[in-house]
């Protein structure tokens, strides 16, 4: 078995840690928020570990068009974190943990991290260098996107702080 690759990137965001949960909490409809998932459902009427959300992906990545996510952390106000089912590419496994900790001054500081498990050598170390600048990328966006959601939703008064 290969050793894990990981990466992790942390933002802060200009909205309360309720804020952000009131979206985050909602797994299964990231669709709304960020263009890298089309679409997105889930399996149960209320999130708990073990509840499995599908996304229809806009174009494909790593080989797939849809992906299948196991909640496998939940803890609200805390932490989510979902296992991919299947491979994703040159990747035998792939986790993503997202973290939250509200800030003295009223923001939210928010983490993640992502954790492959490379099918080989080759992926990991021919692979991961040039994968993983993109997927920090892609994170950071979508992080650009919840920031973004979350500020016309104060606007408009559907969050509360």
């Amino acid at each position: 078995m290969q050793a894990h690759v990981t990466f992790n990137v942390t933002r802060v965001l200009g909205a309360s840690n309720a804020a952000v949960w009131s979206v985050l909490g909602d797994f299964g409809t990231e669709h709304r928020w960020t263009k890298s998932l089309a679409y997105c459902e889930r399996d149960t009427a209320n999130v708990s570990i073990g509840t499995v959300r599908t996304c229809t992906l806009p174009r494909p990545l790593m080989g797939r068009t849809k992906v299948s996510e196991r909640l496998v952390e939940y803890t609200p106000l805390s932490a989510l974190a979902y296992q991919l089912d299947g491979a994703a590419g040159p990747f035998a496994s792939a986790c993503s943990r997202w973290s939250t900790q509200e800030r003295m001054d009223g923001t939210t500081e928010l983490s993640i991290e992502g954790i492959f498990g490379p099918h080989n050598w080759f992926s990991r170390h021919m692979v991961w260098p040039l994968a993983k600048p993109m997927i920090v990328r892609l994170t950071k966006q979508v992080m650009f996107e919840l920031e973004k959601y979350l500020r016309a939703r104060s606007l408009t008064g559907q969050l509360t702080s």
